[in-house]
This record gives structure tokens, C-alpha cells and sequence, in this order.
């Protein structure tokens, strides 16, 4: 197994800040090791978050289908799939 190197944790700290945000950061070119990797930690601890309220979102939105008068959850999903043209994960 190979150690990661300075370009791996930049790649993975991009790609993270990526998936919360949309953008590739700016990075400054002095970063090391100890800014990517406090950078990741906080950007991954953002993203989890933003997941926990995205799933809180979700499970609202079932529940209000439900309350509407679907008689499970597969129906209310496929309702709100229906509605929003979108595909529950």
C-alpha cells in the first residue's frame, strides 16, 4: 500500500470543497500537509452536515406526503418523485 502524498490529500481536499460547494477551491501555494489536512477535516465535517440537513428535508417531505394521504412511504416517495421529476437516492 502506497503513502498518500501532498497531491493526494490536495486532490481530496478539492474534490471535497467541490462536492459541497459546487467550485474547485483557491488554494494558497504555501499549503502543506497540516493546512490541507485541517481543511479537509473542516470541509468534511461541513458536507455531513449539509447531508443531515438534506436527509431532515427529505424525511419532512415524506411525512407531508403521508399526512396528504399516502398510504406508505414508497408512494409518498414516488409522489414527490413524480412532482419534482427527481430520484430519491
Amino acid at each position: 500500500m502506497r503513502k498518500a502524498t501532498l497531491a493526494d490529500m490536495a486532490q481530496a481536499y478539492s474534490d471535497t470543497f467541490k462536492d459541497l460547494h459546487g467550485v474547485r477551491p483557491h488554494v494558497p501555494s504555501w499549503w502543506g500537509w497540516d493546512e490541507y489536512s485541517d481543511e479537509l477535516q473542516n470541509v468534511q465535517h461541513l458536507l455531513e452536515e449539509e447531508l443531515r440537513y438534506r436527509r431532515k428535508l427529505e424525511d419532512a417531505a415524506i411525512n407531508s406526503c403521508m399526512d396528504c394521504g399516502a398510504p406508505d412511504i414508497a408512494t409518498a416517495m414516488r409522489w414527490l418523485e413524480d412532482a419534482y421529476e427527481m430520484e430519491w437516492v
